[in-house]
């Protein structure tokens, strides 16, 4: 039969037969290819937007492994500590006795005595203190004119002593002029002898301050104070040269 199919086949009739069964062959391969189509699309699933998840692995080498621990060596064991020695054990403290026991309440006979009285104390007469006599009344203050009697006398008495302190080396230069002085007079006694005004000359201010301390002063007036202080010039000049002819 197969002979006779490819004999039909490979010598096809002249009357259009093979054109015909080659159309029809290749309509069955196209309905057949069209079949296949269909069957693949039915089973396979329906496609989605999702896109596919790619996972990838890293393979990390392998951590190094942790050297081996070296045993520790074992501590020696702990001295044994001897135990404290025992405290001394204070004695128990004595009881304290007990209480006395309550003396039956007893009757006391108390008899008054009089007291002796001390012996009246004398007073003795009382005498009157005669009063303290008064006080002499102060002497009344000096008037202006006293006061200025007393100083002209003051400075007379320090002008009084100027030549004998006049010093000689002074005299022959010519110097000459005037020093006020100050000091405290208190009952005919200087103190605190002080330069007040300088002449110029230190040898004129050192005879004034000496010409002070040396004065004669005069008593001072009645009712003056105590402590009284003073400024008296000191003046110094030339004796006058006497020119009178024989």
């Amino acid at each position: 039969m197969s002979d006779s199919m490819n004999s039909s086949w490979l010598n096809p009739p002249p009357d259009g037969r093979r054109f015909a069964l080659a159309v029809l062959l290749g309509l069955g391969l196209e309905l057949g290819a069209v079949l296949a189509l269909i069957t693949y699309a039915a089973v396979q699933p329906p496609p989605t937007d999702t896109p596919a998840v790619v996972k990838l692995s890293i393979a990390m080498p392998a951590p190094p492994k942790p050297p081996t621990p070296q045993p520790k060596p074992v501590p020696p064991p702990p001295k044994p500590v001897p135990p404290p020695p025992p405290q001394p054990v204070a004695p128990p403290l004595p009881l304290p006795p007990p209480p006395p026991l309550p003396r039956p309440a007893q009757h006391v006979f108390r008899h008054y005595v009089r007291p002796k009285l001390p012996p009246p104390v004398v007073q003795p007469p009382v005498v009157p203190t005669p009063p303290a006599p008064s006080p002499p009344p102060a002497p009344a203050a000096p008037s202006a004119g006293e006061l200025d009697r007393f100083r002209a006398a003051m400075r007379r008495a320090v002008q009084a002593v100027v030549n004998s302190v006049y010093p000689q080396a002074a005299q022959m230069a010519n110097e000459t002029g005037t020093v006020y002085v100050t000091f405290i007079y208190t009952d005919g006694v200087v103190s605190d002898v002080e330069l007040a005004q300088s002449s110029g000359y230190p040898l004129l201010d050192k005879a004034a301050l000496e010409a002070a301390r040396i004065a004669q002063y005069p008593l001072p007036p009645a009712g003056l104070a105590r402590d009284y202080s003073v400024k008296v010039p000191v003046t110094f000049q030339l004796a006058a040269t006497d020119v009178s002819g024989d």
